[in-house]
Formats: structure tokens, sequence, C-alpha cells
């Protein structure tokens, strides 16, 4: 009944709003023009003198009782997102919190990137939004109850500042559940050496600041929600995040974690459609939320047209997810099935990482789905013995289990530009090596702050081991 209700009511909402819709495709916030991140830092000497950032301004009133859910947004558009943060928050607005729903937006802004824009008072520095209800779509409305301005007053790019606005959030807007929303640019586990991510590094984890150059990391979004006491929902409004190296440092600290395989259009979620049917059923179950931000991504997507893709997964189901990934490299190496393996590194579904120009087929894209590699490997053997066979049933497994108890759900829509349909993305993703042997496994660990052997999820599995295996042996 849930399921019937929330898909008329997102019907309902998604033709409701469909004028302003009809504006999304501007060129400001066009998929084509900012799916591949490309900030560059702004070079500004004030940002080493503290006494240009503006004195903190707080004004934040105290809950008298927790509500059913707090819905945390950290929106870093310190880059060339700025103007989708600005849609962002009035689309938020289009619902706003209610009796039983908080919604709490922090936005940074800053002045000079590339995708500068002057709307909305052109302020810079941070605010925090308790998001209300209007129905102006150009200019946000809610209550600041919080704010640092001027040049250099805040680093969204630090991981701490997450933490101290999701600490302030709980502290002062108290809820029996959480979910917080992690907003910007992200590129998976793939964190570049702070040096080159200062210098206009097309790579990075998640949250790129282009006044400091700084960036929030894989193991950094881990320390996030473990700093902070956990959160029942993580959502990444971010390209390319949901990852099995990414869950692995979360899954002890979340419930749900939502995101993409792929790079996420411009305009990124849906906010008003799953917004409006959370507060209009405040107490629905984590799983349920999961299934209904998916549901409106979706529909937003096939609405304008857009390839996209979205996926919710269990937490608790992470760590098995790791056992039987494990199982499975191990019996990959172990059976004589080259060309299978071939075959699935060669067609696997993979996404978006160095953009069109510079890979236009994913040849180059070591980022691919994790249910699709295992089913072409296991439809693709040719032998009947012990270890072909035993390839097979852990290939399966997985299959299984991805299916059955790791992902809630899954929302795509289209072809990616290769021709492959965006439902060949399965919920998960995992570094593969590239299908363009010119992109060396040393050349992607000689751009990374830490090698890849060094992150959780390949401490948990020893997936690298079978990286480089499946590399050497299908060249």
């Amino acid at each position: 009944m849930l399921k019937i209700f929330v898909a008329s009511l997102m019907f309902f909402s998604l033709n409701s709003f469909a004028d302003e819709l009809s504006d999304i495709s501007v060129k400001k916030l066009s998929n084509s023009n900012i799916s591949i991140p490309t900030p560059s830092k702004v070079k500004d000497t004030s940002l080493s003198n503290p006494t240009n950032a503006s004195k903190v301004v707080s004004q934040s009133p105290r809950a008298d009782k927790a509500k059913e859910l707090t819905v945390m947004v950290f929106i870093n558009a310190k880059n060339n997102l700025e103007g989708a943060g600005l849609y962002n928050v009035n689309d938020m607005e289009r619902v706003g919190s209610t009796d039983k729903v908080n919604i709490i937006a922090e936005f940074g802004r800053m002045n000079g990137q590339d995708g500068d824009v002057h709307d909305d008072g052109d302020w810079i520095g941070l605010r925090r939004y308790y998001i209300t209800k209007d129905t102006d779509t150009k200019v946000v409305k809610s209550s600041v109850v919080f704010k640092k301005e001027g040049t250099g007053a805040y680093d969204m790019g630090d991981f701490k500042s997450a933490i101290d606005f999701v600490k302030w959030t709980k502290q002062n807007y108290p809820a029996k559940r959480y979910m917080l929303v992690l907003w910007d640019h992200g590129t998976g586990w793939l964190d570049p050496k702070r040096e080159q991510a200062a210098e206009s590094s097309t790579t990075k984890g998640i949250s790129f600041d282009d006044e400091t150059g700084n960036y929030i990391a894989t193991d950094e979004i881990g320390k996030i929600v473990k700093e902070v006491g956990g959160v029942d929902i993580l959502a990444y409004d971010a390209c390319l995040m949901q990852m099995a190296e990414v869950l692995d440092e979360v899954k002890d600290y979340t419930k749900i974690v939502i995101g993409s395989e792929e790079t996420v259009p411009g305009i990124g979620y849906p906010y008003s459609l799953f917004l409006d049917a959370i507060t209009k059923n405040p107490t629905m179950s984590n799983e349920d939320i999961g299934r209904v931000v998916v549901s409106s991504f979706k529909q937003l997507y096939t609405y304008v047209k857009q390839p996209a893709t979205l996926s919710a997964v269990r937490s608790d189901k992470v760590k098995k997810f790791n056992s039987l990934m494990s199982d499975f490299a191990t019996a990959a190496m172990a059976a004589d099935e080259i060309d299978a393996l071939k075959k699935a590194k060669n067609d696997v579904m993979r996404f978006d990482i160095l953009g069109e120009q510079t890979d236009p087929q994913k040849k180059l894209s070591f980022f691919g789905d994790v249910y699709n590699f295992a089913d072409i490997v296991s439809t693709s053997i040719s032998k009947n013995d012990e270890k072909s066979l035993n390839l097979r049933m852990k290939a399966e497994a997985l299959k299984s289990f991805i299916k059955k108890d790791l992902v809630i759900a899954t929302g795509s829509y289209g072809k990616d530009r290769a021709g492959r349909s965006m439902d060949l993305s399965y919920g998960v993703s995992v570094y593969l090596p590239p299908v363009d042997s010119r992109l060396t496994l040393d050349k992607i660990d000689g751009i990374l702050q830490e090698p890849y052997s060094k992150f959780k999820f390949n401490a948990d599995t020893k997936w690298f081991d079978f990286v480089k295996y499946l590399n050497d042996k299908t060249k």
C-alpha cells in the first residue's frame, strides 16, 4: 500500500512541477557541461589571512523535542556547481520542514571560479538554512540559522567541516533518525595526491572546494559518519560514489547508503519529489526512504530524458558482500578461464571517470559494475572441471546476494554514450583494470594520495591481487 501511495504522490508531484522541470536543461545546469569534474583552485592570498573571514553569526533555535527525521544536506557549491546548488535549495523549499521532519541545508559559496553565478544576493562564505516552504523558485527565503561570511571563511573540502555541520544539526534539530546527503562532485574512491588536487586535478574523492583546493577523501567519509555517531541514511548527491571501496568505509556507521555508480546529471537529486513523499509519511522505514529516493530519481531523469542511475543498499550486508567478492576473486584466479575473464573485462558496464572527449567508449574507465562483471564471467565459462564449476558457483552466489540481499532498489533510465543500457547498473561498482592498456595500474596508483592496496576494502578482500591478475592475464 505504501508503494502505491508513494508512486501516486510522486507522479502527481512530477506533473505539478512540470513547468519548473522544463527549465532545468538550461546551459548552466546541463549535464554535458558539468558531469565531469574539472575544478581548479582559485588563487587568493586572502585565504591565508584569517582576519578576512567574518565572525560567526548564529541564530539557531534549539528544538523542544525530537522529530521523526532530520534531513541534513551538506552542499559544497564552491566550484562550478554553484548554480545547481541554488536550484536544489529552492527545490527543497517547495516542500519545507514540517512538525515531523527537519530539513537543514549547509550551503557554501565563493566568487571567481568557473561557473560562478551571482544570483540570490551573490553572498560568499557559508550559510545554514532551516528549510521552510515557499513558492518563489528563484530566491532562497528560508531562515539563515548559522553563517560565516567572507572569503576563506570555511573549508568545505575539510571532512571536519562536515562533522561540525552534522554534530551542530543533531544538537539543534534532534530527531529519532538522521539522513545525511553529501552534495558536490565525486569520483568514487579516486583520491589524488593533495598537491595534484590543488593544481586542477580532474579526480578526487568528494566535496572539492575550489577556494582552498581541498577535498574529502574516501577514508574521511568514514571518519565523518563515525565521529558524528552514525547516521541512518547516507546519500551521495555526487558522481560515481556507489562503489564497493566507499561502502566499506561507511558500513559500520550507516544503515542505508544511496548513490550512483555513474555520473549524476548536473541538477542532482529531485529533492521536492522525495521530500514531499517523506514529509507526508515521516515514519516510513529507512528502506522505504531509500526506495522513494531511487524511484523519484528515476522518474525525474525519465521525464527529462537524461541517462542516469541510482541505487540504495543495506549497510549491514556489506561485510558478507566483501566475503563473496573475495571468494569470487580467489576462484577466478584459480580457474583456467582466461577467455571468460577477458570477455568480462572487455564487455562489462563501465562508468564515466574521464569524460567523453578523453574516453568516448569508456575504454580507459576502471570502474565497472560488479553484478554485470560476474554475470559475464559466469555465462562465458567454457570448461566443466572442478575449478571452473567452482568459479561459476561463486559468481552466481555473488550475483544472487547483490540482487536479493545487498541492493534494496535500483532506478535507471536510458543508454550511456557507448550504447549500453543503464539497466546494466545493478547497484554497486568496483575497481577493474581498463580495457585500454595505455592506462596502466602503476599510472593509476601514481596519482593517488595512498596506493589502492591501502584501502580498507582491499584489506578485507585482497581485491587488488585480482585486479593485477586480471590485468596481466588479459592483455
